[in-house]
């Protein structure tokens, strides 16, 4: 399988993982969108470091990604039960099977932000789940 393959594989198996959660409506990865149904999640690609492994001729790649969410358009009454809630579920998607399938050596969640979200002059109430997987790449 091709970096491009390899790399995509991630990125699809952490959409299948949000989707298996019924407290996000729509998943978007790396479309044009609209807002749509909320909760709806951008899963975005962030800056991947590229290194050799410790064993053979294997790259370590660290891909690094974000799930944003965009909970609600009205301010939360209840922060941990409206909005948190939704991103816990999120991080526990991707936390569930940190292997993605077999597409990566491990998977964690790095980073959990519950906040605001400014999208075409609106603002929305949600926040940010940032992950990290270790993909070991034979090219």
């Amino acid at each position: 399988m091709g970096f491009y393959a390899s790399y995509k594989a991630v990125f699809d198996a952490v959409k299948a993982a949000v989707l298996t959660k019924k407290t996000v409506k729509t998943v978007i990865l790396g479309e044009q969108f609209s807002v749509g149904s909320l909760p709806q999640a951008i899963i975005n690609a962030e800056p991947s470091p590229v290194g050799q492994a410790t064993m053979g001729s294997l790259l370590e790649v660290r891909v690094r990604g974000s799930v944003v969410l965009m909970v609600q358009d009205y301010n939360p009454r209840d922060w941990f039960e409206d909005v948190i809630r939704v991103m816990g579920d999120v991080a526990d998607a991707i936390l569930e099977d940190r292997k993605l399938g077999g597409h990566v050596f491990d998977c964690s969640v790095t980073g959990f932000g519950p906040g605001e979200i400014k999208f075409e002059n609106k603002v929305y109430y949600g926040g940010i789940v940032r992950w990290e997987a270790i993909l070991n790449y034979a090219p």
